[in-house]
């Protein structure tokens, strides 16, 4: 970005409707002359350094914001805020400060707007404020100014506004793992739309809808209501909101294990985004993108659609998508066995979310960082920054998190020989799942207290744990889960000592992560029948599954 993000002093102020050579005729007295005088100055006079933060490239504005405040000029300061930048988006000024990061200095904005001009304005500033504080991850307080727009929405008889406040409210309930009261009001904001005949506003609760039983691990539904959203998106020509349909499809089969049509879905949102000259867009896209490789096992591809996102992250200054772009960076090279190289990504991320006040980030990235010194054996560590994340979540009220969290510490614990720890931690993941009906993190929470008992040598209850997460796998469409279950499955029977079972257990996940294109999962699942074979003493087709694994491993 350049250093000068603002427009003429001279268009600024003809917007705000001052003359600087007549302030005496237009503002009676010497304090409002004294005011103005000093926001003539600031939006005309001042200058940012080379090295300014992007905070001081805009002080200009700040500034006469507040000297406007002191004479309540509010009309004017509306104005100031909703100036359009000289950035790669042309953001308006309120909306580049919350893709810069600057949440706190934007909610002081905001509050000293709200409650100075009409009641709608008031109702889209606490919508903005509610916007803020999600993006902080201060979901409750998000929550309530959502609730009081919605209340002034109402008061006013604006059904397209009350339809957005819904949408909103249902957002931050998904993002605290109350996904049926964020179905409800996803509902609500639907049922508005169809009354009022907004298309647009039908077709983006018809995706709210569709992230709500997403998140639920209820895919299924979640495309069901993406494609209508889409369809909608498509009659009515809006290009935007057909890509962010588009992409939300491709996280739903990313979850279902469908990586190739995810990554066919993510690229159709990319070429929208450039199309149209979405930076955002396509800065999300490629993070998607990346995702879906690395749920492929494709590593590397992964880490070039990071890079390319973060790359547009620091672009346009979003400091958001930037400690995201970092995070995924992470996953993608502790997937590939570089832990070092993944600490560091997580640390900036940590970093990033720490400046922001953004806790749901900290959360995070803490809980990754943990992950990646799991990855690298050092327990203690891993659990230490497990702790950290999960008091954060927990702080913040995010179920969901928790949930997350409560698994990885379960896991941590397995690997440390700890088993009756590990087992307390997962059952309450499990607990947390079930209370929520997130049935994918059941799905995965039933699936390691089958390994911690595996690990134990307990095979009778390894068995039952598994055969449910086999069963909510194929319940919720799940390939990836389902081929994980029958892989497990197949450890346990080999331990028994029932190879023709094991061997069974073994095919059917081969045939999966073979349609799925899971190499790793190939990888072990080929080895392990070399193994069961050779149990058996069929050297034969121990010797032809031996070969299929060399050959896999070698075109890697």
């Amino acid at each position: 970005m350049t250093n000068n993000v603002t427009p003429s002093g001279e268009l600024v102020l003809k917007k705000l409707g001052i003359n600087p050579h007549n302030l005496r005729a237009d503002f009676l007295t010497r304090e409002q002359r004294l005011q103005y005088r000093a926001v003539v100055n600031w939006i005309t006079d001042y200058k940012p350094k080379s090295d300014a933060t992007n905070l001081e490239k805009v002080r200009g504005y700040l500034e006469a914001f507040h000297h406007l405040g002191k004479v309540e000029d509010w009309m004017r300061n509306s104005k100031i805020i909703s100036i359009r930048l000289d950035t790669p988006t042309k953001e308006e000024l309120h909306h580049q400060l919350s893709l810069w990061g600057y949440y706190k200095e934007l909610i002081e904005l905001y509050k000293q707007i709200v409650g100075k001009l009409s009641s709608n304005l008031d109702a889209v500033f606490l919508a903005n404020l509610g916007n803020a504080y999600d993006a902080l991850g201060n979901y409750t307080q998000a929550i309530d100014y959502y609730q009081h727009g919605l209340t002034i929405f109402r008061k006013i008889a604006d059904r397209k506004g009350e339809g957005r406040a819904l949408g909103n409210l249902g957002g931050s309930y998904r993002s605290l793992g109350k996904y049926l009261a964020a179905i409800d009001y996803h509902q609500q904001s639907l049922t508005i739309a169809r009354e009022i005949g907004n298309r647009e506003g039908e077709g983006n609760a018809l995706v709210n809808l569709g992230n709500a039983y997403n998140s639920l691990g209820n895919y299924l539904q979640a495309i069901d209501y993406y494609q209508q959203g889409l369809t909608i998106f498509q009659e009515i020509a809006d290009r935007k909101g057909e890509g962010n349909a588009l992409g939300n499809l491709g996280n739903a089969c990313d979850g279902l294990g469908k990586y190739l049509a995810a990554i066919d879905y993510h690229q159709q949102s990319l070429t929208i985004a450039r199309e149209i000259g979405n930076r955002e867009g396509e800065e999300i896209a490629l993070g998607n993108l990346g995702n879906a490789y690395n749920s492929l096992g494709n590593y590397l591809q992964a880490i070039d659609y990071h890079q390319q996102s973060l790359t547009i992250a620091r672009e346009i200054g979003d400091r958001n998508g930037e400690g995201r772009a970092l995070g995924n960076l992470g996953v993608a090279y502790d997937s590939l066995g570089n832990y070092p190289q993944a600490i560091y990504f997580h640390q900036q991320h940590l970093t990033i979310a720490r400046e922001l006040g953004n806790r749901s980030g900290e959360g995070n990235a803490l809980g990754n960082l943990g992950n990646a010194h799991r990855s690298l054996g050092d327990y203690p560590q891993a659990i230490d920054y497990l702790q950290q994340s999960l008091t954060i979540i927990q702080e913040i009220c995010d179920r969901n998190g928790e949930g997350i969290i409560l698994g990885n510490l379960g896991i941590a614990y397995g690997l440390l020989g700890d088993y009756s720890q590990a087992i307390h931690y997962l059952q309450q993941s499990l607990t947390i799942a079930r209370e929520i009906g997130d049935r994918n993190c059941e799905g995965k929470a039933l699936t390691n207290l089958g390994n911690t008992y595996l690990s134990l040598g307990d095979y009778s209850p390894a068995i039952h744990y598994l055969q449910q997460s086999l069963t909510i796998a194929r319940e919720i469409g799940d390939r990836n889960g389902e081929g994980t279950a029958l892989l497990n499955l197949g450890v346990a029977y080999y331990s028994l000592g029932k190879y023709p079972q094991s061997i069974n257990y073994y095919q059917h996940s081969l045939t999966i992560v073979r349609e799925i294109g899971q190499r790793s999962a190939q990888e072990r699942t080929l080895l392990n029948l070399c193994k069961a074979f050779s149990a058996l003493g069929d050297y034969n087709k121990a010797i032809e599954y031996n070969k299929q694994h060399l050959a896999l491993v070698q075109s890697t």
